[in-house]
């Protein structure tokens, strides 16, 4: 009964998409590109030293709460004080980093093991770099058709050009229902 309440008030909220991935993953920036700031003005002065939250527009009238959390190392343990009502996962990844995919890969299987069954939205970021790996290398890097228990997508995106960001709304919108 109680869960059946909770389900349907889920349902009529806004859903919440929690904003993750490595430092310099890009995760403020896209935040700020999807609310519309220019790519100039979306730099911010460093890393996010905690969080930010922003509403933004899914689309045919709808609402998302977009929860960007700082991945340095010592905020990531802290992310779990968010988990709590994610209705969707947006990972990012720094795609022309390739020295820290393997800690990608490591921070990911952390993230997704304690948040079972959420929908996982994956950035492959910095696509417009001429050292950005391809997406279909970032899948396998994150080992992503391991995750059979979810609805997962990923896309290449830049943050900095926008590229992508509008496909990944997209989706969103149509598995937060």
């Amino acid at each position: 009964m109680i869960r059946t309440i909770r389900s349907r008030m889920k349902r009529e909220s806004t859903p919440r998409i929690l904003i993750l991935g490595l430092d310099n993953a890009g995760k403020t920036t896209i935040l700020r590109k999807l609310e519309g700031e220019d790519s100039a003005a979306a730099a911010p002065e460093g890393p996010t030293q905690g969080f930010n939250v922003k509403t933004l527009a899914l689309g045919q009238g709808r609402q998302g709460k977009f929860c960007d959390l700082g991945g340095q190392r010592t905020l990531r343990d802290f992310w779990k004080d968010y988990y709590e009502s994610t209705d969707c996962l947006m990972f990012v990844v720094d795609s022309s980093d390739q020295r820290r995919l393997d800690e990608a890969h490591e921070t990911f299987k952390e993230v997704i093991d304690a948040l079972p069954r959420v929908p996982i939205l994956v950035l492959a970021n910095k696509q417009d770099l001429a050292t950005a790996k391809e997406h279909s290398v970032i899948a396998e890097v994150l080992e992503l058709v391991e995750c059979r228990d979810r609805r997962w997508e990923i896309l290449p995106c830049s943050a900095k050009t926008g590229t992508g960001l509008e496909e990944g709304l997209s989706w969103i919108m149509t598995v937060c229902k």
